[in-house]
């Protein structure tokens, strides 16, 4: 016998929905910058230092009494995050639907290329950094809403995941001996995987410090090894054949940045190490093949 088929639907239909128009219109907002002391001994990368804390925390608040949270961090001087919120900013939030986190983040990074931020003086630069920071902070009122965490609600299945310390960054008169004790001291915390900085010294010198580094953590741990676009195609063909003694999970912006996608498909070519890239753009375009 044919199948049973469910009746032709009319040409004009409504499907009632649960919510009519469900909305969480952002009623006010709140910015904080958030600048940590200047050390006397900062920590650097292979060719610039971090900063001790430099952040801006951006809190959405709606009319159904919500709040998001989100953080926009910034290696250079703050001063470009805050203008905005000064001059004209928060009245482009104010009033938007945080439950449409995509259609704000449009708007907002449409700012980059604008005659208004232009003529308000802000950067392109702030206005991307500024953008993700309300993006998470809608993302996060979004969760409150469900009644969900984000990774359950974009589809995720467990609640671990793996993670690593970041360490051995270079500092004014650091030796061996503070070296050690830092590896040590996180070996003791428990840490599994550790990512170090190279590229700051000659290679000869920070297969030393990755010998030592190698020989505090065991060869049970995850080592991953970050250069910070500090080398050049030469350097990093010669330093993957010399971190393979290291047997690192991957290397990270291991070439300079001006020619960074064509060099790193090269030095893929080169080596077994696995190449990862990516950290220091802006956009998710820039991270495009």
């Amino acid at each position: 016998s044919p199948p049973l088929l469910s009746p032709p639907l009319p040409h004009h239909f409504h499907l009632p929905l649960r919510r009519e128009a469900m909305a969480a219109r952002i009623a006010s907002l709140e910015v904080f910058a958030l600048c940590g002391p200047k050390l006397p001994r900062p920590h650097w990368t292979a060719h610039f230092p971090v900063p001790p804390g430099n952040e801006v925390l951006v809190r959405l608040k709606t009319k159904e009494g919500l709040q998001g949270f989100g953080l926009a961090s910034s290696y250079t001087a703050i001063d470009p995050l805050v203008k905005p919120w000064r001059n004209g900013l928060a009245d482009l939030v104010i009033g938007e639907d945080a439950l449409a986190p995509e259609k704000l983040y449009q708007k907002m990074f449409r700012l980059t290329a604008s005659k208004v931020a232009s003529e308000k003086g802000w950067s392109k630069e702030a206005m991307i950094r500024l953008s993700a920071a309300i993006d998470l902070a809608c993302w996060d009122i979004v969760g409150k809403t469900a009644g969900l965490p984000l990774y359950k609600l974009f589809g995720g299945y467990t609640n671990k995941v793996d993670c690593y310390a970041t360490c051995g960054y270079y500092r004014e008169g650091k030796d061996e001996a503070e070296l050690r004790a830092e590896l040590q001291m996180m070996v003791d915390q428990g840490h599994q995987g550790f990512k170090v900085k190279i590229g700051g010294l000659s290679l000869k010198e920070d297969m030393e410090r990755l010998r030592v580094i190698r020989e505090v953590i065991g060869d049970d741990k995850d080592l991953m090894v970050d250069v910070n676009r500090a080398w050049d195609y030469r350097t990093a063909l010669e330093g993957v054949k010399l971190l393979e003694a290291f047997r690192p999970r991957w290397l990270e912006e291991p070439v300079s940045w001006e020619d960074d996608r064509r060099l790193l498909k090269l030095l893929a070519q080169r080596t077994n190490i696995p190449i990862s890239g990516g950290e220091s753009e802006f956009t998710s375009w820039g991270c495009r093949a």
